[in-house]
């Protein structure tokens, strides 16, 4: 009784108050700001509901959960220049705004809401009554003496795609200047695709117009490489190149067009695996060999005897970690084996210093790295993301799963929820990936083109 009779005082106040057209806090627009007689300090969201629903390689449903979430950690801004209430940072795809629980603190006497763009009737707030807020609210604050009103839109955004979701897009497809590839690389260079090739008539720079969803190929000519560089010792440290020879000379280029002799192993052959800011690490005759200039080298420490370095099908990443640490990750094929090798180091020590780490194939690690062929390593995520053809002992098609591994090589598991494009499965052939600045992915094999990119990492601010 004592609720029912609290209620009807709040609307009586109400109607009074917009029966009086009481003059706004502010006439002016572009002069508004917070004052003691009526603004909403802040603005708060309660548990929302989420249902996330999973679907696999073909687009067939396989479950729905729900998985409701603290709506607090989404902050929500207030324009008290325009009004405007709304969270910058969306919710996730699939979250349930029917009926949500809004605390909203505010200096004034009464605040009333309706569905924004209508001639709804105003209801009184209460903390403890939920809120549709499928659609922007109107929001009616006046100030205690009656004198004032002020009103605010509340807009609830979230995503219109699910965040988690790996999503493909064929560019290209039967691109002439990619065809007959025996070996490629991939790599952005000046926001241009750009792969370096070798076919049977010899080495082919293909470049690409952009890195938009609409491109062209064509084939540009090289200055000064030789036929006997190695493709798959190209690495990219910002906008320079580098690659080793097969007799052991290093070169460089700015443009990928134009390259020269930088340096080699003078004495020793040697394969380049690694270009971090400051040194070039390579592999030589069983040893791993560091350089700051490309010409002398030194030996580098390692925990464990040099017969377990990879000696084929050779992949590596530097890697900043998010605490500032860094890390080179190196993985390749010896005998029968994947192995995997890391240099560490942290900000207080010396590149120098730090010893490469060897991770032998446990017999309790049950996700031990791929042994796949034209195998891919890449940066993504925040993790490392490895695919490629069919594994060499036949287990599995091309092309079929996107592993990942959240300890830099260690363990990997094929993802459930990232697949690679189901048009691929089962493709033979050499494969190219890179990662550009927008996060997209780029696979090229057999000729095509694609491109994908997890969603959360294409939402922008609001």
């Amino acid at each position: 009784m004592r609720e029912k009779k609290y209620k009807s005082s709040c609307w009586s106040l109400l109607l009074i108050v917009l029966a009086m057209l009481a003059t706004s806090c502010s006439e002016d627009s572009t002069t508004v700001t917070s004052n003691d007689y009526c603004y909403i300090k802040s603005v708060t969201l309660g548990t929302v509901k989420r249902v996330i629903t999973k679907y696999d390689r073909m687009g067939n449903f396989i479950s729905s959960t729900n998985a409701p979430f603290s709506g607090n950690t989404f902050a929500i801004t207030i324009d008290q220049r325009t009004g405007a209430i709304e969270n910058r940072d969306s919710l996730p795809y699939g979250s349930q705004l029917s009926a949500v629980i809004a605390t909203i603190t505010f200096e004034g006497a009464t605040l009333a809401y309706r569905t924004k763009g209508t001639e709804d009737t105003w209801v009184a707030y209460n903390s403890i009554d939920s809120l549709d807020l499928t659609k922007p609210l109107e929001l009616l604050l006046t100030s205690v003496d009656q004198q004032s009103s002020r009103t605010y839109t509340l807009n609830i955004n979230v995503h219109k795609q699910e965040g988690d979701s790996l999503y493909w897009s064929q560019c290209e497809s039967e691109i002439s200047q990619l065809a007959d590839m025996e070996h490629m690389k991939a790599f952005i260079l000046n926001d241009k695709l750009m792969i370096l090739g070798k076919n049977a008539t010899g080495i082919v720079l293909a470049e690409r117009s952009g890195i938009e969803m609409q491109g062209t190929w064509q084939v540009v000519p090289t200055e000064d490489l030789p036929h006997t560089a190695d493709i798959q010792t190209l690495q990219q440290q910002e906008d320079c190149l580098y690659l080793s020879t097969s007799d052991g000379e290093i070169l460089s280029s700015t443009d990928a067009k134009k390259w020269e002799k930088i340096g080699g192993g003078k004495s020793v052959p040697l394969t380049l695996i690694e270009k971090t800011k400051d040194y070039f690490y390579a592999l030589s005759e069983g040893k791993i060999l560091r350089s700051s200039d490309a010409q002398t080298w030194e030996e580098e420490q390692l925990d464990s005897d040099p017969m377990f370095l990879p000696a084929t099908g050779i992949r590596t990443l530097s890697v900043k970690q998010s605490n500032g640490n860094n890390r080179v990750v190196l993985i390749g094929q010896r005998e029968q084996d994947a192995v995997v090798w890391n240099k560490m180091w942290n900000k207080n020590e010396n590149e120098t210093t730090t010893k490469w780490t060897y991770f032998p194939n446990s017999p309790d690690n049950a996700t031990p790295c791929p042994r796949l062929q034209h195998f891919n390593l890449l940066e993504y995520d925040h993790n490392c993301i490895a695919f490629g053809g069919s594994t060499l002992d036949n287990s599995r098609k091309a092309l079929d799963a996107l592993y990942i591994s959240q300890d830099y090589g260690i363990t990997w598991r094929p993802s459930t929820e990232l697949h690679l494009p189901i048009q691929l499965e089962g493709i033979e052939g050499c494969i190219a990936s890179a990662v550009d600045k927008n996060n997209f992915i780029w696979v090229i094999t057999n000729a095509q083109v694609w491109r994908g990119r997890l969603n959360r990492l294409g939402f922008e601010q609001q």
